[in-house]
C-alpha cells in the first residue's frame, strides 16, 4: 500500500510538472552572506553577527529581535551586546534596512538602555563601524570593546547606572 502511495505521488509529480525557473536566476549563483543570532539572557539582548550582510539577512534580524524582544523583562529596561565576527561588509541596502528596522523598533518603546559592540580591530569592512555605531547611537548611548568580557563589564556598568542589577554573563562555548 505504502509503495502505491509513493508511485501515485511520483506519477502527479510527473502528470503537474513545476515550471522551469529562468535560465537566468538558474545560473547566477547566489552569494554567501552570513548568520545572525540573537538571544536574552537575563536584561541583556546578546546578538552574534558574522558578516557580511545584505538586506536579506538584516530583514530575519529585524524578526529574530522582535521575537527576542518578547523575553525582556516586563519593564522593557534592557541592556544590549552586539557581538561581530568575520566580516562588517554590508551594502548599501543592508544599511539601508538595518536603519529602518532600528528606527522602527525606536518608536515602539524596544530601546535598550545602552548597546555595546564588540568588534575586533581589522575585520573587513570595519571602515563601515562609525556608520553602523551612528545608527544605534541617534536613539541610545553606544560604546565599542575588543572582547566579549570587556564589553559584558560595560553593560553591566550601564545597567548599574540605570538603577538595574547586574546580570552574570551567558555561558560560552
Amino acid at each position: 500500500m505504502h509503495d502505491s502511495f509513493v508511485e501515485r505521488a511520483k506519477s502527479s509529480h510527473i502528470m503537474c510538472p513545476t515550471p522551469a525557473l529562468p535560465p537566468s536566476r538558474r545560473s547566477t549563483p547566489r552569494p554567501s552572506f552570513g548568520r545572525v543570532s540573537v538571544g536574552v539572557h537575563g536584561r541583556v539582548m546578546v546578538s552574534r553577527a558574522e558578516g557580511p550582510f545584505d538586506a536579506a539577512l538584516m530583514a530575519a534580524v529585524k524578526r529574530a529581535i522582535a521575537l527576542a524582544g518578547k523575553r525582556l523583562p516586563a519593564d522593557r529596561r534592557f541592556g544590549d551586546l552586539i557581538e561581530i565576527h568575520g566580516s562588517l561588509v554590508m551594502d548599501a541596502d543592508a544599511l539601508t534596512q538595518l536603519r529602518q528596522s532600528t528606527e522602527a523598533f525606536t518608536s515602539r518603546g524596544l530601546v535598550a538602555i545602552s548597546t555595546v559592540f564588540v568588534v575586533q580591530p581589522g575585520i573587513p569592512g570595519i571602515e563601515r563601524l562609525p556608520a553602523l555605531l551612528d545608527i544605534w547611537r541617534a536613539s541610545r548611548p553606544v560604546r565599542r570593546a575588543e572582547s566579549f568580557d570587556a564589553a559584558w563589564a560595560l553593560v553591566n556598568a550601564d545597567l548599574t547606572a540605570a538603577g538595574l542589577p547586574t546580570q552574570p554573563p551567558p555561558l560560552r562555548a
